[in-house]
């Protein structure tokens, strides 16, 4: 997969090339991702945690100073079949997060034949659940803005995609 830079106004606008992010066809219509892009509370400030009581009073007063989540909206030219396979990846997730839930309760107040079981079909189904995110989070497209706050990188993109806005930014100036 590639990456490219865009024109932050040319990716909320989504005025992108018709070229499928994902496939590299040509596009049917236009996706929205929303991805956080700054703001919140970093990750090595959770090992406050770690300190003890004293940890946990600095990363409280960590977390009341820092600035609140910042997110970025794109629009992203995708084909309906990319975006319906996907979908349906997240609709499988759900399906398994919700039988792991449901099946132990299956196990305890229903059939009381094995609990083992029961036990073994919810792990699998977490298990499940787990794999089809990893899925998911690997298929997904990255949005990044610069520090100047004009350029938005698409990552994970087909090189196709890059390709065609390569060719469209080096025949427009901003």
């Amino acid at each position: 997969m590639a990456a490219v830079a865009v024109f932050v106004d040319d990716a909320i606008r989504g005025d992108l090339p018709a070229v499928c992010a994902r496939t590299g066809e040509p596009a049917d219509l236009q996706v929205r991702i929303r991805q956080s892009v700054g703001g919140g509370i970093p990750w090595y400030v959770w090992l406050l945690f770690f300190l003890g009581p004293l940890g946990v009073g600095a990363f409280v007063l960590a977390a009341l100073s820092a600035p609140g989540t910042e997110y970025l909206t794109v629009r992203v030219p995708r084909t309906r079949a990319s975006f319906d396979r996907e979908r349906q990846l997240g609709l499988w997730r759900l399906t398994a997060l919700g039988t792991g839930a449901a099946v132990p309760f299956l196990g305890a107040f229903g059939l009381h034949t094995s609990p083992e079981l029961w036990l073994a079909v919810a792990v699998g189904c977490f298990l499940a659940a787990g794999a089809l995110t990893w899925a998911l989070w690997r298929r997904s497209i990255g949005v990044g803005i610069d520090a100047s706050r004009r350029w938005v990188t698409l990552s994970n993109v087909h090189p196709a995609f890059a390709a065609a806005v390569q060719r469209r930014e080096s025949l427009t100036v901003h």
